[in-house]
């Protein structure tokens, strides 16, 4: 008997580790960044409520690669998730495309408008793929940077454009508009503006801050291009390890950080407008035909996309009608 109950202490000692669970997640993000800050302070916390039992190990500034290796990471355990542009989850599953289309929104309101209904449904997608979605985030508007203004797809086509490595939509934007961009990683884009590998980038205001790339350009086209959002993913298999109840602890403090870093990034976005302009980079206006132009040409890539089954055609019908709704209140 004493054999016994020795067997049993020694088995309820051991349940609570059975259920623990270390997330290894990578990310580009710099450590010491507001984004960081916050993905920290949750990971501590689900710790704490969690009573230990799940664990968050970050792999900040690129340390793991870009988001592609990141991603081939997770497929052979290395990691179990990654905080990555969902333009990188291109070949995964097209819903994750829904909010990438170029000239989709005019502004964020219209965005988060559309989140509550459309959300849902990239995440049941991603899920039928392996895929947790701990959480999607507004990183806001991408604006051409360059030397030399821009306002037509004749003046981008004297330029020598960056798209991301692996980034479909961008690639399919601009070569139907005649340019012939240059793919790179993330990690190259610096110093190829230094060497004049290319002088013209894609990007949001605080991104091309944050990496020191508005040193190397002069003016902004004051016109958006697209909305970007990125997300947290984990891989299902390993996330199925945790307990339910953990597992609702660990997406309810997820939610709680990224609605407290949508609205940080909105706020850091108007402040990155504002320090481009100080920094003496012009924000070039488009007259109304320009911006036509623009948005014709977009229809054209949508369009071609469609052709290439890059996003959910029905569902972004949903979302362009759901759009024009809001447009007519």
């Amino acid at each position: 008997m004493r054999i016994f109950a020795s067997l049993l202490l020694i088995i309820s000692m051991m349940a609570p580790a059975a259920h623990a669970a270390t997330l290894k997640i990578a990310t580009l993000a710099p450590d010491g960044t507001g984004w960081m800050k916050v993905m920290r302070q949750a990971a501590a916390d689900i710790k704490a409520e969690t009573e230990g039992r799940v664990k968050i190990k970050y792999f900040p500034g690129g340390v793991q690669g870009s988001d592609k290796s990141v991603l081939r990471k997770m497929r052979i355990g290395q990691l179990q998730g990654g905080a990555v542009a969902t333009g990188s989850l291109i070949n995964i599953s097209p819903a994750s495309q829904l909010y990438n289309l170029p000239f989709t929104f005019r502004t964020l309101e219209e965005l988060r408008a559309v989140r509550e209904e459309f959300d849902p449904y990239i995440v049941e997608e991603l899920g039928k793929k392996g895929y947790v979605v701990l959480g999607i985030s507004e990183a806001g508007f991408a604006y051409m940077m360059s030397d030399e203004p821009i306002r037509t797809s004749d003046d981008a086509r004297e330029q020598k454009v960056w798209v991301p490595e692996g980034d479909l939509i961008g690639e399919t934007t601009f070569e139907n508009g005649g340019v012939e961009p240059i793919s790179l990683p993330l990690s190259d884009v610096y110093t190829s503006l230094q060497t004049g590998l290319i002088n013209t980038i894609v990007v949001n205001a605080s991104s091309a801050i944050a990496l020191q790339w508005h040193t190397k350009v002069k003016y902004v086209t004051d016109f958006p291009l697209l909305f970007l959002t990125g997300a947290i993913i984990v891989d299902q298999k390993a996330f199925k390890k945790i307990n339910a109840a953990d597992q609702a602890i660990v997406k309810r403090i997820m939610a709680d950080a990224f609605a407290q870093m949508d609205a940080q990034n909105e706020k850091d976005e108007a402040g990155a407008r504002d320090a481009l302009a100080q920094n003496g980079i012009e924000f070039v206006e488009l007259s109304d035909a320009d911006k036509q132009a623009w948005e014709e040409l977009a229809t054209g890539v949508v369009a071609e996309l469609a052709d290439k089954n890059v996003y959910p055609v029905d569902v972004f019908k949903q979302l362009q009608q759901r759009l024009q709704e809001l447009r007519q209140e």
